[in-house]
């Protein structure tokens, strides 16, 4: 009877030992990540950058101030005898090769915006892949926690029984290794649940966790996934816009570069002193390169063939969505069902196995050691459901990344009113 109150296990998930002082949802989680990394700010640092070159890009080159002093000294006097100019020189870009410039450089700054998005979006998904993991390796260690406890109250009974001359060494033997078995599964799984803890905390700040994560997979909307529809999705795929900014950036360069092509004019206003006479008269230049051997061929040439380069990456990232697209949805369907599965034919058959079984040991039907098998089996069964479970999760993040993160956006949002609320 001391064994079988040893071993008899309830059917409901076990609590965890230490209860932290509060919870820590996906939706606070991806706030601080977005708070708290600095890949976002150093993006924004990128933008307003290529923002001040696009500014400097547009701007025409300062005039210049010329002094110019000729026939003195020789046979002359000194320099009251000298002719002297001052003047005024200003270029002026007559293809508008400036504004082009800037066009260029704000078609970039537009690029950047788009890589900064991409980039926040990647965050959103590591961190969100990164808290699954957390989650799944926190409840398979209370398990794993759970069948040790029991395995170890078990092999005491079980020994006391063998010194007693009531049971077989055997026995004993076979509850050792049942202990050593759920020693090693529970050990590794408190070295998993350190490390993906570890990882998250990195996201943020690098300081350790002290709450309960709750599950995932309840944050978002499996309908939507199901029904997604891989054109739409592409249209809103991060990676995709910003190389579509990409090719823009380089269609512009293209303009900048024939722009180039023109000849600037430089223009120039002054006045002139004679040094003989005392006189003064004005003076005016124009000076005009003549496009006789440089018409910037080159510059438009290579511009053109990095948009083309430009475009062909943008397809040939677009195929390789297709089919990251196809492979994630294949894995969603497969975590689907197997979570379906585990959840409500495998976890309730198990149940009722159990259940069974503590009733046939209770009668002295079924030996110590296969009720534990069949107790180890029931807990291994829970074990898999929360490997499905975080697997189901981590395949609706990666689909919701490649359709530009709408439902990790919308837990960032829902967590940012709700402390506007507050």
């Amino acid at each position: 009877m001391a064994v079988a109150m040893l071993v008899t296990v309830s059917l409901e998930p076990a609590e965890a030992q230490n209860h932290a002082p509060q919870q820590l949802g996906l939706s606070e989680v991806l706030s601080r990540a977005l708070d708290n990394n600095p890949i976002t700010d150093a993006a924004d640092q990128e933008i307003q950058a290529v923002e001040a070159e696009a500014l400097q890009a547009g701007l025409w080159d300062n005039p210049t101030f010329s002094a110019e002093i000729e026939d003195f000294g020789g046979d002359r006097e000194g320099l009251g005898d000298a002719d002297t100019t001052l003047s005024i020189n200003q270029t002026v870009p007559l293809g508008g090769d400036r504004g082009r410039a800037r066009d260029a450089a704000s078609a970039w700054a537009r690029a950047a915006r788009a890589d900064r998005d991409a980039q926040r979006t990647r965050l959103l998904a590591d961190t969100a892949q990164t808290y699954a993991a957390a989650y799944a390796a926190s409840e398979t260690l209370a398990v794993r926690l759970e069948l040790l406890e029991i395995a170890n109250s078990s092999a005491e009974a079980i020994n006391s029984r063998v010194e007693a001359g009531r049971a077989s060494p055997i026995e004993r033997n076979r509850a050792n290794v049942l202990v050593g078995r759920a020693t090693i599964a529970s050990n590794q799984a408190a070295s998993t649940q350190s490390e993906n803890h570890s990882r998250l905390a990195a996201i943020w700040s690098g300081s350790p966790l002290h709450a309960d994560l709750v599950s995932p997979l309840g944050a978002f909307d499996l309908a939507d996934i199901q029904n997604a529809d891989l054109n739409a999705w592409l249209l809103d795929n991060p990676e995709l816009l910003k190389l579509r900014a990409i090719t823009r950036a380089r269609s512009q360069e293209i303009r900048r570069e024939r722009a180039a092509a023109v000849p600037d004019l430089t223009v120039g206003a002054g006045v002139r002193r004679f040094g003989g006479t005392d006189e003064t008269a004005f003076v005016a230049t124009v000076e005009v390169p003549i496009p006789v051997i440089n018409r910037n061929q080159g510059g438009v040439a290579a511009a053109a063939s990095r948009e083309n380069a430009a475009r062909l990456d943008e397809e040939s990232t677009r195929r390789a969505l297709i089919a990251q697209f196809a492979s994630a949805m294949g894995r969603f369907e497969r975590a689907q069902s197997t979570y379906a599965q585990l959840n409500e034919n495998i976890l309730p058959a198990s149940e009722n196995a159990l259940s069974a079984a503590q009733e046939a040991y209770r009668e002295g039907a079924l030996d110590v050691l296969n009720f534990l098998d069949i107790q180890r089996s029931y807990f291994d069964v829970r074990v898999d459901l929360i490997s499905a479970q975080s697997e189901l999760a981590s395949a609706v993040i990666e689909l919701d990344a490649l359709a530009g993160a709408p439902q990790l956006n919308r837990l960032v949002n829902t967590n940012s009113e709700e402390e506007n609320n507050d």
